[in-house]
C-alpha cells in the first residue's frame, strides 16, 4: 500500500522538516498574496477565497491548527497540515508562507466550479480528473478519489491518531495523490502519441490518408478514421513501421520519462520503455499535458496550481501535426478500458476568456462512465455563466 511520508509532528512544525520530501521549500515563489485573516496560519485560497482556516491549538510550543472547508474536495491540493504527522502538499510547500509567524496566504489556480463537477461525478470510485488550461498551463482541477478530510487528523489527541490510522489503513488509498502521482496503462490513448509520431516522421502527410494493418472496419481507414474506431491493429503496425527509438522520441517530446515535474507538487514520471511490450505508463497529468498539447498549436505548457512559470517548456509536434490530429481527438467520445481495467475519459472545453482547457478523468473499475461524465460536468461547468 502506497503510503504518504509523514515526520512526527510536533518536530516537523517546529523544525520545519515536512512530510512531502518531494517538494522542498526551495521551490517556493511569490504567489502569496495578502497578510492571513485567521488569526494563525495562512491560508491557501481557491478563486480568492480561504479553503483554510487556523484554530488555537492549545499548546503553547505550536499554538495553533489547521481547518479545513471542503477538506476531501481540495485534499489533493492543500495537502495537509498536522501537529502529529507533519505536512504534504501546498501545506509543505508553502511552508515559509504559511506558517503562523508570517501567515500570508498563497493563490491557486483551481477552479471551484470545475473541482466541484469532477468530484461529484467520480464520487466514491478509485479515479482522478485533471483540468488544464491549454495556453497558460493552469491547472483548474486536480480531484482525486476516494478523498479524505485532513482537519480529521490535524490535532493532537487520540480521535486524530485513530483518523490518521483509518486513512492509511484504507485499502482505497484515500491519501493517495491519484492525479498527480497515479501512472498506469495509457490503453488505446497511447494512439494519439502513435498518430503524432507518424506524422511527424512522415510515415504519414496528413490525417486523412489510408492506413495499412485494418481488417473490417479498420481495412484502409485513414489516420482519424482508425483514431474514432479505436483500430488496434492499425496503430500496433504504425508502431512497428516506426520503431521504438522514434516513437520513445515522440513520447518524450510530449513529457514522457521527465523525472523532474512540478505543479509545484512533485509528479510522478509517465515512462515510456516499449510498445511491442506494453511497458508505457501515464499519470492523468502527462495525458492532460498530451491532449493539451495539440489545442496549443504543438506548444507543451508548463503546468501549475500556483505562482509563475515558463509559458512553454518545449514542442510536442509541430503546428501542421497538432492541427491534423485535434479533431480526431476532440470528436472522440469513447476510449477503449486498459487491460488494467482502468477507463480513461478524454475531452475539450473553452474558458469564459477563450483558452482552451484539456480535460482528462480515468476511472479504475466496473463504473467507467464515470470517467466520461466527470469530463462533461468539467466541461458544463466551465461553460457556465460566472
Amino acid at each position: 500500500m502506497r503510503r504518504p511520508l509523514a515526520v512526527p509532528g510536533l518536530l516537523a512544525l517546529l523544525t520545519g522538516c515536512t512530510g512531502d520530501a518531494d517538494a522542498p521549500n526551495a521551490r517556493e515563489e511569490t504567489t502569496s498574496s495578502r497578510v492571513g485573516t485567521s488569526g494563525g496560519y495562512g491560508d491557501i485560497l481557491v478563486a480568492g477565497e480561504p479553503v483554510t482556516g487556523s484554530k488555537e491549538s492549545g499548546t503553547t510550543k505550536v499554538p495553533y491548527q489547521r481547518t479545513y472547508t471542503d477538506g476531501e474536495l481540495y485534499a489533493p491540493v492543500t495537502g495537509y497540515r498536522a501537529l502529529m504527522f507533519g505536512t504534504t502538499g501546498l501545506e509543505s510547500i508553502y511552508e515559509d508562507s504559511l506558517k503562523y509567524s508570517k501567515g500570508e496566504d498563497v493563490e491557486t489556480t483551481i477552479d471551484p466550479a470545475v473541482q466541484e463537477a469532477a468530484f461529484a461525478e467520480l464520487g466514491g470510485e478509485r479515479g482522478a480528473a485533471i483540468a488544464l488550461n491549454a495556453e497558460t498551463g493552469d491547472l483548474l482541477a486536480v480531484v482525486s478519489t476516494p478523498s479524505y478530510d485532513p482537519t480529521a487528523f490535524a490535532g493532537n489527541t487520540p480521535k486524530d491518531q485513530e483518523a490518521w490510522k483509518k486513512a492509511n489503513d484504507d485499502p482505497d488509498e484515500p491519501m493517495f495523490n491519484r492525479p498527480l502521482r497515479e501512472a498506469t496503462a495509457p490503453g488505446e490513448a497511447f494512439h494519439i502519441v502513435i498518430a503524432a509520431a507518424a506524422l511527424e516522421n512522415g510515415l504519414y502527410d496528413t490525417a486523412e490518408e489510408p492506413t495499412t494493418g485494418g481488417t473490417g472496419e479498420c481495412a484502409n481507414a485513414t489516420v482519424r478514421q482508425a483514431l474514432a474506431r479505436s483500430c488496434e491493429a492499425v496503430f500496433a503496425k504504425m508502431a512497428d513501421d516506426l520503431g521504438e527509438t522514434k516513437l520513445r522520441e515522440a513520447a518524450e517530446k510530449f513529457g514522457f520519462n521527465d523525472d523532474k515535474l512540478y505543479v509545484p507538487l512533485r509528479v510522478a514520471e509517465s515512462t515510456y520503455d516499449s510498445y511491442r511490450d506494453g511497458n508505457i505508463t501515464v499519470t492523468p497529468l502527462q495525458l492532460a499535458m498530451v491532449t493539451a498539447s495539440l489545442a496549443d498549436r504543438g506548444e507543451v505548457v508548463g503546468p501549475g496550481m500556483t505562482g509563475t512559470r515558463d509559458l512553454s517548456i518545449g514542442r510536442s509536434v509541430s503546428e501542421a501535426t497538432a492541427n491534423e490530429l485535434l479533431p480526431s481527438v476532440r470528436d472522440k467520445r469513447e476510449w477503449a478500458p486498459t487491460d488494467t481495467g482502468s477507463s480513461w475519459s478524454l475531452a475539450y472545453a473553452t474558458t469564459t476568456q477563450g483558452d482552451p482547457v484539456a480535460l482528462v478523468a480515468r476511472v479504475t473499475g466496473p463504473n467507467a462512465e464515470a470517467a466520461e461524465r466527470a469530463t462533461k460536468a468539467m466541461s458544463e461547468a466551465l461553460a457556465a455563466p460566472l
